[in-house]
């Protein structure tokens, strides 16, 4: 027993001792690789809090006029600002997603800027800016997919604006965006004459969302189609 103590006494010893000789050997290019590391640690936080958080506030700062024009309606002047306005940070939403575009600000930038084009009829822009628009929330990216959806529609391309309306449907199953989508998609099927797929986004709604505003109109949308 004592033996067997020694002898894995004399292999730890053994090696720390390797350990040592290996770390004294090496000691510059070990010291070399922690140095590294840590300038690389203290880069990651040095962009961050001098660079990224000032970057964000000015951002912040910057979409502040433009999304009030946005609020109110008036979606020239939050895309492209206010010329005629004194402050300095009365920029359109593309100036900040041009400036800014990689913050949050300028993220949301694209997504109102894709609105906004959608509302003044210029469709091919709107789709643009919200092809660029990749929201992390649970809400924003399934009305942007919608919005891509109606923007399509108003082209003409319904198929296309199917794809956009059940895909939404899918991305969240709630009471309220999911039979939205459902409906636009079945409202499509109709232009296109495909009666039987617009009757199973109806019958879909009012079977999976008997909560949604549009389940007490389905009765009367499925008859409708049906009938066609």
């Amino acid at each position: 027993m004592e033996k067997n103590i020694e002898e894995k006494t004399t292999e730890n010893i053994s090696f720390v001792s390797k350990s040592e000789q290996f770390i004294e050997k090496n000691q510059k290019a070990i010291l070399g690789v922690i140095a590294a590391i840590i300038v690389v640690v203290l880069a990651i936080f040095g962009i961050k809090k001098f660079v990224s958080e000032p970057r964000q506030q000015k951002a912040n700062e910057a979409i502040f006029a433009a999304e009030q024009f946005f609020a109110q309606g008036d979606f020239k002047s939050a895309l492209y600002g206010d010329s005629t306005s004194n402050d300095k940070y009365s920029v359109g939403l593309l100036q900040i997603i041009d400036k800014y575009g990689s913050t949050k600000a300028g993220k949301r930038a694209k997504y109102e800027a894709g609105i906004c084009f959608l509302r003044l009829g210029q469709y091919q822009d709107a789709l643009k800016y919200l092809d660029k628009y990749n929201g992390k929330d649970q809400l924003t990216p399934v009305l942007n997919e919608m919005m891509k959806g109606d923007a399509e529609a108003e082209q003409g391309n319904t198929a296309a604006a199917i794809k956009h309306y059940e895909k939404a449907a899918k991305m969240d199953d709630n009471s309220i965006t999911a039979p939205f989508a459902l409906f636009k998609a079945g409202v499509s099927y109709l232009v296109l004459e495909n009666n039987a797929k617009a009757v199973e986004c109806f019958k879909n709604i009012k079977s999976d969302y008997p909560e949604s505003a549009f389940f007490a109109e389905m009765d009367g949308f499925i008859a409708y189609a049906e009938n066609l």
